[in-house]
């Protein structure tokens, strides 16, 4: 293994000093970089979302009168995730976050203001969605095993109508992939 120094790029051999001899300060933050690596792995990229490929564990659900605060639905397009903040009433449940009627790239777009719980608003990932009033359509790349060897699968669907009632994507039916790219797009009419 060699040591490369960023800031003259040095490169190291002697890999059984320490750090201390190389001047690296104790409590310094360090990366790996494996240089002799010839491919690169894409399953390190990307999001785990549930499977909108395959059509399957699409299920509609009509309105309940009821609902805790974090399972509450605007119309358009919703994503679900679980909340891990140890502090909020929803920790531990799938909490809905609506994004509404707008092109949203699952991957890209998922951050600390998109994508958080209604409750506490602290950031969580998201691993499915769901449609209601609304025309919605998705395009994207997935890769459905890690480290495979095989190139990511494109995928998409024509417009799609989510009537007044829940649609949603049910991951106890559908597998989670790695999306390399999702972005799904829903729009009040058509």
């Amino acid at each position: 293994m060699y040591l490369i120094n960023i800031q003259n790029r040095d490169i190291l051999i002697k890999d059984e000093e320490p750090l201390e001899y190389y001047d690296v300060e104790k409590g310094s933050q360090l990366q790996l970089h494996d240089l002799t690596k010839k491919t690169r792995n894409i399953c390190s990229l990307g999001l785990r979302f549930v499977d909108l490929g395959d059509g399957k564990g699409f299920k509609r659900t009509p309105w309940s009168k009821e609902a805790l605060r974090w399972r509450i639905a605007r119309r358009g397009l919703c994503l679900k995730g679980l909340c891990q903040n140890p502090q909020c009433d929803a920790n531990g449940q799938q909490v809905v976050m609506t994004i509404g009627y707008k092109v949203f790239d699952v991957v890209a777009d998922s951050d600390e203001t998109t994508t958080i719980c209604s409750i506490y608003k602290n950031y969580v990932d998201p691993i499915t969605c769901g449609f209601n009033n609304c025309w919605w359509k998705f395009q994207g790349k997935k890769k459905e095993r890690q480290d495979d060897g095989k190139a990511p699968i494109k995928c998409s669907c024509d417009w799609q109508q989510a009537d007044d009632a829940y649609h949603y994507f049910d991951q106890q039916t559908n597998p989670l992939v790695t999306w390399i790219q999702l972005k799904i797009e829903a729009v009040k009419n058509m």
